[in-house]
């Protein structure tokens, strides 16, 4: 994990940045979710020019959402890590690690057997040039346990592609 990004202040909030823009023919969307909350969380603020979100936030457990895309070479990774931060750093460890054809992103988004949650992160993809508009319904916690959520999802995912 890159550090220099990532920095401890005197409080112990962390500022945390990820990746969230759209260009020509690439998608680099990630977003934060708290298992606490079991929701994803607004960033603090965006870095526009950089294709930055940023968050600051307190030591503890994180689910970290990835998705890569790239039309031109008709791929897309999409990843999920659990992300644990404390005065000592930041420790990742991947949930999910799923490759697939780039179009298959946007059939999840119309799947409705699709986890809330993956369709959720999916819908929030950037736009073309733009860093991605985190609007959550915060009344609505998406699911029981985080981890019971992460489980489906890769149980989802597995299944997509074994039936492509």
């Amino acid at each position: 994990m890159d550090m220099s990004e990532n920095k401890m202040s005197e409080n112990e909030i962390i500022e945390y940045m990820v990746d969230s823009a759209q260009y020509s023919s690439t998608i680099r969307h990630e977003l934060l979710f708290s298992i606490k909350r079991r929701n994803f969380l607004k960033p603090s603020y965006s870095k526009k020019s950089q294709g930055k979100l940023v968050y600051l936030i307190y030591p503890g457990n994180y689910l970290k959402f990835e998705l890569f895309a790239s039309r031109r070479q008709n791929y897309a990774h999409l990843s999920i890590l659990l992300i644990h931060i404390d005065k000592n750093g930041i420790d990742s460890k991947e949930l999910v690690d799923a490759k697939m054809p780039y179009s298959m992103i946007f059939d999840i988004q119309d799947d409705i057997n699709a986890p809330y949650a993956l369709k959720e992160f999916l819908r929030m993809i950037p736009r073309y040039h733009q860093t991605a508009n985190v609007d959550i319904n915060e009344n609505y916690e998406m699911a029981e346990d985080a981890m019971t959520m992460v489980e489906s999802i890769k149980l989802y995912l597995e299944s997509k592609l074994i039936s492509q």
